[in-house]
């Protein structure tokens, strides 16, 4: 099998190690592309669109974001093991070891050439593509963890990574996972003290406030390195307090459940915030 990989870059701390581990790879039958600096959804369509027009060259396009450094240097030839003992496997999520919730996330993805994606959304989720469910297998435990996600990354990367996640976790669609990842970096950051996390979660909790909407999240918008301006500095006890007091403020006193319904109504429908499905 012939191999593209393809890896979308904005910015993140960790683009060096993530080459060095593609091209540590012992499979070399791969084609690499990197996109670089462009909005999320123009990113992501331009590479699927790439691998759609070559899909004659290339079996399988296996994605690995920038901020995604891959363990093992026989991942590659264990991906085509698998997609060659599975001829009805069309995508496959390996769980990766993610430093904000320090848990197996989903994942680095694998797609078959027979995979489509529909470009006429205008969906935060660019990820998911058009298929049958029963094509598609979440593996936690095989290949899994195939790399680390975002093992070092800086401030500003953090602080985006929260700001994206909560924009996703007041969606009309998969609002409980994301949320329920906004939590754990929580519980991280008050275990760890490591004041990036707090950055993360700071980022969530001003999507809560209302200070950031949708079209905010893209790195291109210079609307997120503005007010992170007027947070950088802070360290860990300062970041944690403002953190309560924003939570506070905004419906913090409820049950979590109960917030999260709240403030998915009022940040997400009534500020137009929801995907359009």
């Amino acid at each position: 099998m012939k191999l593209l990989i393809g890896t979308i870059y904005s910015g993140e701390n960790e683009l060096d190690e993530c080459l060095k581990s593609i091209h540590a790879q012992r499979y070399t039958n791969y084609d690499h592309i990197l996109i670089e600096n462009l909005p999320k959804r123009e990113a992501h369509h331009r590479l699927y669109k790439t691998f759609l027009e070559h899909a004659q060259e290339y079996e399988l396009l296996v994605k690995v974001d920038a901020d995604t450094v891959l363990i093992s240097e026989n991942l590659f030839e264990k991906i085509i093991e698998r997609f060659s003992s599975e001829p009805s496997l069309e995508v496959l999520s390996i769980g990766l070891h993610d430093f904000y919730t320090d848990t197996i996330i989903n994942g680095l993805q694998v797609s078959r050439n027979t995979v489509r994606w529909d470009f006429s959304k205008n969906s935060i989720f660019t990820d998911i593509p058009i298929m049958d469910p029963k094509s598609y297998v979440f593996d936690t435990t095989l290949l899994s963890p195939a790399g680390e996600h975002s093992p070092n990354p800086s401030l500003p990367q953090a602080f985006h990574y929260g700001v994206h996640r909560g924009i996703k976790s007041i969606q009309k669609i998969h609002s409980t996972t994301h949320w329920a990842t906004v939590q754990k970096v929580w519980s991280h950051f008050l275990e760890t003290q490591d004041v990036r996390l707090g950055f993360a979660v700071l980022g969530a909790e001003l999507v809560y406030a209302g200070t950031f909407n949708r079209e905010d999240q893209d790195y291109t918008n210079p609307r997120m390195s503005e007010v992170l301006r007027t947070y950088e500095g802070m360290n860990a006890t300062q970041v944690k307090r403002e953190i309560r007091r924003l939570r506070f403020l905004h419906w913090g006193f409820l049950p979590d459940e109960l917030r999260r319904k709240v403030i998915r109504y009022k940040r997400g429908k009534l500020k137009r915030n929801w995907d359009q499905l």
